[in-house]
């Protein structure tokens, strides 16, 4: 790897171990989980500051209105969001829950679009936030619709982390659960990554049958168990809606 190619990579990690903290990071911690020499640290930190990428208040380094800048030209450019977003927010209004639009990202998924629901809980998610596919609905159901390939080299990788006590922690599991998904058309996280916290998904599918998205209903469990049937069949009508505006 060139010299340039090693520095764009640095500095990209710091965005991203920055993006992924809840209340940002010191230079020193950067520096330390990353393992950039200090110096290197420091004059990446003061360059996306300079440049309004960064905010940084008493030490602490937040991502900066340049990010917002771009990250809303990037929503107008991005064909998904665009085909996804009136429907997203008619889901949410028709189940009052909150409704999100993600897509793979390495071995995890990563939230690309989301719209709050009306009700008082609000979900441990935020756009561009990365999370596992094997214990989130939107997860799982980009997971069952994987090629063949992929899925098997997705399976190798997953650490399994029992988040609450429904978290499927073995791969034998996981493949059962795979297949149940593949052949229902949806997914269901049963309180698997947030206690109390339930979920149904499905897929977003290309004109060629690839997955290129996946999208969910994320509620408190005592309001979504209760009416599971109705909101299967407005998420999956949902999906088809989106993958038809793909077209």
């Amino acid at each position: 790897m060139k010299n340039g190619e090693k520095s764009f990579n640095k500095l990209f990690e710091l965005v991203e171990l920055i993006a992924q903290s809840h209340n940002g990071m010191t230079g020193k911690d950067l520096a330390e989980i990353s393992q950039i020499p200090v110096s290197t640290t420091f004059r990446m930190l003061k360059f996306l500051s300079d440049h309004d990428f960064l905010r940084v208040d008493r030490g602490i380094y937040t991502l900066g209105v340049g990010f917002v800048r771009w990250g809303n030209v990037a929503r107008k450019q991005n064909p998904l969001i665009q085909a996804a977003r009136p429907v997203l927010k008619e889901l949410a209004y028709q189940t009052q829950e909150t409704v999100h639009l993600a897509k793979l990202q390495g071995d995890k998924i990563i939230y690309i679009d989301k719209v709050e629901g009306s009700r008082p809980i609000r979900m441990n998610s935020l756009i561009g936030k990365l999370n596992p596919l094997y214990c989130t609905g939107i997860g799982k159901a980009i997971f069952a619709f994987q090629t063949p390939e992929v899925q098997s080299r997705l399976l190798e990788n997953i650490e399994y982390t029992a988040y609450t006590n429904t978290t499927i922690t073995d791969e034998a599991a996981m493949r059962c659960e795979l297949e149940l998904i593949r052949q229902r058309g949806f997914a269901i996280d049963n309180c698997e990554h947030e206690d109390w916290v339930y979920c149904i998904a499905a897929p977003i599918l290309s004109v060629r049958g690839e997955c290129v998205a996946g999208i969910s209903i994320s509620g408190a469990e005592v309001y979504m168990k209760g009416s599971s049937d109705k909101f299967t069949r407005l998420i999956t009508a949902a999906s088809k809606r989106i993958s038809e505006n793909l077209s």
